[in-house]
């Protein structure tokens, strides 16, 4: 595993972030922007060869003139893992995330939802997992949804909270295997059982997710470009009357994504942003 660390200001940290993770396919497995000081902010690329380090390195240096990309080769870990490991529980809304030594004192009230540091990406801790978790809160108190499709599933911590919110079924696909192999412990974990059905799909075009369709809710919890691209079919999985609730996107992507979503019977409903990230539900008309 290479790391590819740069120091930018905050929005070509962003842009660039934005630049690295839409590319398809992308020389970086995961990229993350951080604050590193009043500023500056640390932009950095997780490559798992060399070369891929370098082209990333290439990509940042060539889209900010300037600027100095540090490769580093790190240690063989699953640097994923240890750097969740010891996180403290997520708190969003009536939710609480967090590994089994945490959710062991978990007082009565919650919903606890058994996740392990992984290197599937869902624990709660980013901005954008906890404010879905959070925008699913909001629905669960304003109706809650028999039928929930999760695009993106990662961990597959938001159909798990919706199934243990009383959903009668979940269905979480992803395009990463090792995601639906986790997932499948997770959902043993919290003892999901049949209401919860995992499948390694790429898109939403798929004969099993097209013919549970239409669904109360639909989650997407990926990134901008793939969100604009599956407008149309996610705009046709929820059923009338249902609700979507996007999430993936920097703030500073918010119009493009609106813009792909909008004249589809859809109307934006609730937005909330943290730590620079957006989540947007919307409402399907009927």
């Amino acid at each position: 595993m290479y790391r590819v660390h740069c120091l930018l200001p905050r929005l070509d940290a962003e842009r660039l972030s934005d630049v690295l993770s839409g590319m398809d396919p992308s020389p970086a497995s995961a990229v993350s922007v951080e604050e590193a000081s009043k500023v500056s902010w640390s932009l950095d690329a997780f490559c798992i060869e060399e070369g891929q380090a370098n082209e990333a390195a290439a990509i940042i240096e060539r889209e900010f003139p300037g600027a100095r990309a540090a490769v580093e080769k790190l240690d063989d870990k699953d640097w994923v893992a240890v750097s969740l490991a010891g996180l403290p529980a997520v708190h969003a809304g009536p939710f609480v995330v967090a590994g089994w030594h945490e959710l062991a004192h978990l007082e009565g009230g919650k919903i606890p939802v058994w996740i392990e540091a992984g290197p599937a990406f869902g624990t709660g801790h980013h901005g954008t997992t906890k404010g879905c978790l959070q925008s699913l809160s909001a629905e669960i108190r304003r109706k809650r949804p028999q039928r929930v499709l999760d695009i993106g599933t990662g961990s597959g911590v938001l159909a798990l909270a919706a199934v243990k919110t009383g959903t009668e079924f979940a269905l979480g696909t992803d395009i990463d295997k090792e995601s639906i192999r986790i997932a499948h412990e997770n959902r043993k974990n919290n003892r999901a059982g049949r209401k919860l059905k995992l499948m390694h799909v790429r898109g939403s075009g798929h004969a099993a997710i097209r013919t549970r369709a239409p669904y109360d809710l639909v989650l997407a919890n990926i990134l901008a470009r793939p969100l604009v691209g599956l407008a149309p079919e996610i705009a046709k999985l929820v059923k009338p009357g249902g609700r979507v609730i996007l999430s993936g996107l920097l703030t500073h992507q918010e119009p493009q994504v609106r813009a792909a979503y909008s004249g589809r019977g859809l109307t934006l409903v609730n937005r909330r942003r943290l730590n620079g990230w957006s989540t947007l539900t919307y409402k399907r008309a009927g």
